[in-house]
């Protein structure tokens, strides 16, 4: 439901945020205490990342104040796919700025000729003719991409049909031509429209096509028209290039080669090309910060960044997330963290039970 206004009670945060105890936050301080008792946050383990002692960190704020904190809430890592919220994000200030509509083809702004491998990945061949923007962002509801793009874990799809991840899935849809090249297999399948599939592929292909939509760095866009407003500086946070994933093997120790699918370019006109599939370095505490904007519906100080229908939030493989809800402005940031279903950071509802909400934030003055 759209909001008209933001309560009176929701603050924003400056260099850092104010914290508040359950009671002050509006909240049944007993369900609270035992809803946190019950849980075990604690470093996550995937894919051989080492997250013991302190490199994880888990926050949930509500009205802009922190309620409660795990681990370490700086600790900067990155966090998988938690990127294609924001590459969603630099998409929908492209339209806000009048240099696009979601419709329009992609081949009208690039069509890739002379920088892509292979002619067959060109925008203008194949299906990727009728391939427009609204395909490869995919749906805001679903997290799937809708471009005919079948790749998701470069290993796994040189492994072939029938092979099953060390993630536990089977990574090659019935629908896609394999030849065994995840390179050279990264191009648009089926129609576009017609079958939905979560392919960071797909994304990166869309990274591709942002660059040359802005003629600049995307993280550049960011950091103008969004973190440095909403009090996240530029060298706080990470997005890494395309090339730098394409040739990190060991990304994921347990599963190397996940993602030589990367292909070029890697630079457009002479600007680097960010990862739009995720990899973003960043702690929780910035995370939760974006989420409340996502809450507040793209409103900061009394100002609108964006339109909330580029807002969203997202999950990361590595169980990493961020959130943020507009019924009871609670947000979410989460950095490699167990011990909490991670999902539900992409969720439209708060990550705290209804029934745990008995009055809007009220603070004790004097």
């Amino acid at each position: 439901m759209a909001i008209t206004g933001i309560p009176n009670w929701v603050i924003y945060p400056k260099e850092d945020w104010v914290s508040i105890t359950p009671e002050d936050a509006g909240l049944d301080e007993d369900r609270f205490q035992k809803f946190i008792g019950a849980l075990d946050l604690r470093g996550a383990a995937f894919g051989g990342e080492d997250h013991s002692d302190l490199k994880w960190g888990t926050v949930v704020t509500r009205g802009g104040y922190l309620l409660y904190e795990w681990g370490n809430r700086n600790y900067r890592f990155q966090t998988a796919s938690v990127g294609k919220a924001f590459a969603r994000a630099v998409f929908g200030l492209a339209v806000e700025d009048g240099l696009v509509q979601p419709d329009d083809l992609i081949a009208d702004t690039w069509t890739g000729e002379g920088q892509l491998s292979h002619k067959h990945k060109y925008m203008t061949e194949g299906h990727h003719k009728t391939l427009t923007w609204s395909h490869m962002l995919g749906s805001k509801d679903d997290n799937k991409h809708y471009g005919g793009f079948p790749i998701e874990l470069g290993s796994d799809w040189r492994n072939g049909p029938g092979h099953e991840s060390p993630l536990g899935r089977e990574f090659i849809p019935a629908w896609a031509k394999w030849t065994g090249d995840p390179s050279y297999d990264l191009y648009s399948h089926v129609e576009p429209g017609t079958v939905g599939y979560y392919s960071s592929g797909g994304f990166w292909r869309l990274g591709q096509a942002l660059t040359a939509l802005w003629k600049r760095d995307i993280k550049e866009v960011l950091d103008e028209r969004i973190f440095c407003r909403i009090g996240i500086p530029s060298d706080r946070w990470l997005w890494y290039t395309g090339r730098a994933i394409q040739k990190h093997k060991f990304l994921y120790p347990d599963v190397p080669d996940a993602y030589t699918y990367l292909d070029p370019p890697y630079e457009i006109d002479g600007t680097v090309v960010r990862s739009a599939p995720g990899w973003v370095v960043i702690s929780a505490s910035d995370l939760a910060r974006y989420g409340h904007l996502v809450a507040t519906q793209g409103i900061w100080e009394g100002e609108r960044l964006i339109n909330p229908e580029w807002l969203r939030g997202h999950g990361g493989g590595n169980h990493s997330g961020m959130s943020g809800e507009s019924r009871h402005y609670t947000a979410m940031g989460m950095v490699t963290t167990d011990g909490v279903d991670y999902s539900r950071t992409s969720a439209a509802d708060s990550f705290l039970p209804n029934d745990m909400f008995v009055e809007q934030v009220r603070i004790r003055r004097g």
